[in-house]
């Protein structure tokens, strides 16, 4: 690649409901965005993956483990026991981590990836919801994830760089991280499976942003340090949800993710910096 600076530019939970739904297909229609990632586990899953086979978008499956409310569950495509009690999958990501079986994990995987594929929209990228294959909740799940796309060719969202824990951390990351992440790249290694050099997102609450002109600033300060190799920026656009209740605050910050990327401006600034705007399917990985 040299030095070469390619971006895609992606947005998670389609599939989540009919407004972020409607926000991310107005956004790969207009070609402002280039990847969006399929929660299949979610209310709307069926409704997206339909539309994404009939309009052949770019899509990767979203792997979910996983819940975002305790009060609306989703439920699993595979049905395995240990992933989920009587409701569905659970909440908690930690305390439901040891509950979890390894072979429930592969069963799950195999379904949301076959979810996809049966109606006709074949991923080309997997990814992971709220970090559960990350290793995060004190499992090795990345070493599931990594032979689910070592034997079915996808890359997959976890950066080769350090500096995506940085940005989360708003510090240097701490030498047992630093570690662990050396870990989980030793086993991509031994799969063979294909990284992102780099990945970035916005760990801040909208409280911390201090409304759209800070959260526009944090994704434009973004590109002006993007180095050389394929990164990956991921947002959660969507339109109002009225039903957001206590997390209308946060849920505001998909809707200003929405407008960003609406408005163009992440794209220009891309083209400013003479970064390549492209899909997981076009990247150069090495």
């Amino acid at each position: 690649m040299n030095n070469e600076k390619y971006l895609i530019v992606n947005a998670d939970d389609y599939g989540m409901n009919s407004e972020t739904n409607r926000a991310i297909e107005e956004l790969l229609e207009k070609g402002l965005i280039t990847s969006t990632s399929l929660m299949t586990v979610a209310k709307e899953s069926k409704t997206a993956v339909l539309k994404c086979s009939a309009e052949k978008y770019p899509a990767g499956v979203h792997f979910t483990l996983n819940s975002d409310s305790e009060t609306e569950r989703w439920q699993s495509n595979s049905g395995a026991a240990s992933l989920q009690d009587i409701y569905g999958l659970r909440h908690s990501i930690l305390k439901s981590a040891f509950a979890i079986k390894s072979k429930d994990v592969d069963k799950e995987l195999k379904a949301q990836h076959g979810f996809m594929c049966d109606a006709g929209c074949k991923p080309d990228h997997a990814d992971s919801h709220s970090g559960t294959l990350y290793g995060i909740n004190g499992r090795m799940f990345f070493i599931n994830a990594f032979r689910f796309c070592a034997e079915h060719d996808l890359p997959f969202r976890f950066p080769k760089k350090a500096g995506f824990f940085e940005l989360q951390f708003g510090r240097k990351a701490p030498r047992p991280l630093l570690w662990f992440h050396k870990f989980i790249l030793s086993y991509a290694d031994r799969y063979r499976v294909k990284l992102l050099d780099d990945m970035l997102a916005n760990p801040f609450s909208m409280a911390k942003l201090g409304g759209y002109e800070g959260l526009q600033k944090f994704y434009l300060d973004l590109l002006d340090n993007i180095g050389p190799g394929v990164s990956e920026i991921f947002l959660h656009p969507s339109y109002p949800l009225e039903s957001a209740g206590e997390n209308q605050g946060e849920w505001q910050k998909r809707v200003f993710e929405f407008e960003f990327l609406k408005s163009g401006d992440l794209l220009e600034k891309a083209k400013e910096c003479n970064i390549t705007v492209g899909s997981w399917a076009q990247a150069p990985f090495i």
